[in-house]
């Protein structure tokens, strides 16, 4: 006579248990990567406005002006003047003659630039008078459209600026302040608040 084999199952309680511990942990985990996904959001945003303020200097180097910007084709160094705060929204890649990209552009040369996807930069400059597009300040904002902080550059200051904003809110042209005359110490940023970018402070 053989043995008979004695197989058992999980009971109810033990069953609850272990699903009660997998909504524990999904319930700490679920916040914490949502939370890395904004971290990495605001980091595309913080690095495409530290790398235009880059070619905004670049620029300056070789023209002895900022730029404005713009998304098309490349147009060569005749642009029109923007009436205020410019925004350009991602994904973009750097113009050239033939494919259309974002750029800076004042009436001296142009400089291309890249813009991730799903960031809104925005440039405001400040030229000596209209229609002259040779600025000699600019601020820039960018903000990730999932991200929840605005980032911003001065040309006025070594800083960079960060306030906080709200998640899936867009950057508008309303959110970049205007830039002041570049005179020392005229800080565009440091306190303000625009819109859903509240009290940039530097970081």
């Amino acid at each position: 006579m053989g043995k008979t084999k004695n197989s058992r199952g999980f009971t109810l309680i033990e069953l609850l248990i272990v699903v009660s511990i997998i909504a524990i942990l999904a319930a700490i985990a679920i916040p914490m990567i949502s939370s890395y996904r904004i971290k990495g959001f605001n980091a595309s945003a913080n690095s495409d406005a530290r790398n235009l303020a880059t070619t905004q200097e670049a620029m300056f180097a070789d023209t002895q002006a900022y730029g404005e910007i713009a998304s098309a084709v490349l147009p060569g160094t005749t642009g029109v003047a923007g009436a205020g705060p410019v925004i350009v929204a991602g994904p973009q890649n750097p113009a050239t003659s033939t494919v259309s990209g974002a750029y800076l552009f004042n009436q001296r040369g142009t400089a291309g630039f890249s813009v991730s996807n799903n960031v809104i930069i925005g440039v405001s400059g400040t030229a000596p008078g209209a229609p002259d597009v040779n600025d000699t300040a600019y601020v820039i904002v960018a903000k990730h459209t999932s991200g929840n902080a605005c980032y911003g550059r001065d040309s006025d200051s070594t800083s960079s600026y960060r306030a906080s904003s709200f998640v899936e809110t867009p950057l508008t042209a309303a959110e970049v302040p205007v830039s002041t005359t570049g005179t020392a110490n005229s800080d565009d940023l440091n306190g303000v608040t625009k819109g859903n970018c509240l009290s940039f402070s530097a970081q």
